[in-house]
């Protein structure tokens, strides 16, 4: 049962996501992490998926609320022993995975708290647990490594997905579609007309026309326009 903040991506527990083959997978538990930075006093938040299908393998599924991204994870062992609570933010290390060594750099460094769970996952995980996290980017590609507890740690190998990507892969754009600085700016110049226009006092003006008709009647008719209360001229403040 899920409490807390809640999850935000295009994903539902229990329903299948069919990308391009082989790619299809379904979504087994999501869990929302918050993160307090005492520099800019700002609470972050982000979720994770663990998603089943892909290859039978441990994949996960991170959508960050702040930066809007997708990072596709799985599974990855490396030779070198990494722990969140010894590295730091711009160490520059060597990581070897796949038969090859890899230059990286540790980007973030730090503490989650779960604020919100949902579903089943392979980890015994409970509200308010804290996991620490250190994130190394190297060329092309992210490695987050995780430690639950002093028995887990995990390391997995991230790649960041764009539209096309999810596309592929999920068979549907999974972000959550963020509005630009203009079409914020349009939306404000209309509601604030809007608001304007409804605090305007009016008053109806009605000017008598004649008319005769082609057998020689002769009605009087009213034509009749709402004008503002206060109508000022092309410039300067109305009186």
């Amino acid at each position: 049962m899920s409490v807390g903040r809640r999850p935000r991506a295009r994903m539902k527990l229990g329903r299948h996501l069919v990308g391009l083959p082989p790619w299809r997978s379904m979504p087994h538990g999501v869990v929302v992490y918050e993160e307090w930075d005492p520099e800019d006093k700002t609470t972050y938040t982000w979720e994770e998926w663990e998603v089943l299908g892909y290859e039978n393998l441990d994949f996960w599924v991170e959508y960050d609320h702040y930066t809007n991204a997708v990072t596709l994870y799985r599974p990855m062992r490396v030779a070198e022993r990494l722990d969140p609570s010894e590295l730091r933010e711009g160490q520059e290390l060597v990581v070897t995975f796949g038969g090859y060594r890899h230059d990286v750099r540790v980007h973030e460094v730090g503490v989650g708290r779960i604020a919100s769970l949902d579903g089943a996952f392979t980890y015994d995980l409970t509200i308010g647990q804290e996991v620490a996290y250190a994130e190394l980017k190297g060329q092309g590609f992210v490695l987050s490594v995780e430690r639950f507890d002093e028995r887990v740690l995990d390391v997995y190998h991230g790649i960041v997905l764009d539209t096309a990507d999810q596309k592929a892969h999920f068979g549907k754009r999974v972000a959550r579609r963020r509005m630009g600085g203009i079409g914020c700016l349009v939306l404000v110049v209309l509601f604030v007309g809007m608001v304007a226009a409804s605090c305007v006092p009016v008053r109806q003006e009605c000017t008598p026309r004649t008319v005769t008709s082609v057998t020689g009647q002769v009605t009087t008719q009213e034509e009749c326009h709402m004008r503002p209360l206060y109508g000022g001229g092309g410039s300067g403040v109305g009186k």
